[in-house]
């Protein structure tokens, strides 16, 4: 037994009364600013309806407030009322989007990377205590975007320890797993996986959803075309949903997914090679599997009454040969 004055390493127990009393601090200061937020205090009044955005202005992040009272997409301005003049109408389509381009703009207050690094880790370990829904980790994680300049991030990044992942064999882009390291160089142990995807101007992230995990992906570098979609429920073969934006976007822009909002998600990027660097956090759903990815046919889909979309699950080897960077 090691007595008062043995040396000895520090003591689980108390590691994780202390971990646990910073989780619930960490847990309440994210309420209190959500509370104190007056987009998520009106988003809380109005019920979620699925909605298209093809327009922002002023902002490099959508509002939750705008997600919530937008319209929902027509048939046409996804090309789905007429599958054989589907090729046709993506030309269109795609002027559109343009049309909403999203542009990066320098925080007005700045918080240093390092410190944005462990708000992320604090905020991922609310979240994974279930102290806060995945839909109020996606309004921080909005805000905290807000608040980062990218190239201090990325010098932060470039100091990391980077491992690249083999090549994919679809037309995926190029996946490089970040560790963030402390200040003796070692490796840090955070709530959440950090990753950069380099984009080949012909590569895709196609259609996918996604369950027991959220996500969020910071445009570090180029432009891409972001399409998102609410998953509603599953079929047998197929998944219900109904799009929620359509944008083109630049460096600084963040997009999210969770369960509760844009489940699916569809990265193309514009003009030239592009990049961003995720914040991934799995294993949300106690008894379940850390994830689960299945890749779906939007364009392929038969649109419902109400406007939302049968949407077929396929294998990402077949979403990859349909899904190319000009559709």
């Amino acid at each position: 037994m090691a007595g008062p004055n043995t040396a000895r390493g520090p003591d689980p127990h108390d590691q994780h009364i202390r971990r646990s009393a910073k989780s619930e601090r960490a847990g309440q200061q994210l309420k209190d600013n959500l509370g104190s937020d007056p987009n998520y205090r009106e988003l809380c009044a109005h019920s979620a309806s699925n909605s298209v955005i093809h327009r922002q202005a002023g902002s490099r992040v959508m509002r939750e407030i705008e997600w919530s009272m937008a319209r929902t997409a027509r048939p046409d301005e996804l090309g789905l009322t007429r599958r054989e003049q589907i090729a046709g109408m993506v030309s269109a389509f795609v002027a559109v989007a343009l049309a909403g381009e999203v542009s990066a703009a320098k925080p007005a207050r700045r918080m240093a990377a390092r410190d944005w690094i462990d708000r992320q880790d604090e905020l991922a370990r609310t979240l994974k205590a279930g102290q806060v829904s995945p839909r109020a980790w996606m309004v921080e994680m909005e805000r905290l975007s807000r608040e980062i300049d990218v190239a201090e991030l990325m010098a932060e990044v470039h100091a990391a320890r980077l491992t690249a992942s083999a090549l994919p064999p679809t037309n995926d882009p190029r996946k490089r797993s970040v560790r963030f390291i402390d200040a003796r160089g070692e490796p840090r142990r955070l709530a959440y996986a950090a990753a950069l995807f380099d984009f080949a101007p012909g590569n895709v992230i196609t259609p996918h959803g996604h369950r027991h995990m959220v996500s969020a992906h910071m445009i570090v570098g180029g432009r891409f075309r972001i399409r998102n979609f609410d998953r509603l429920r599953d079929e047998r073969d197929a998944m219900i949903i109904r799009p929620t934006r359509d944008i083109v976007a630049s460096t600084g822009t963040l997009s999210t997914m969770s369960a509760e909002r844009d489940n699916i998600h569809w990265f193309v990027p514009q003009g030239g090679p592009a990049r961003t660097f995720d914040v991934i956090i799995s294993g949300l759903d106690p008894g379940q599997p850390d994830y689960d990815i299945k890749a779906i046919d939007p364009l392929g889909g038969k649109r419902l009454r109400d406007g939302s979309i049968v949407a077929p699950i396929m294998t990402f080897e077949a979403a990859s040969a349909k899904y190319r960077a000009t559709v």
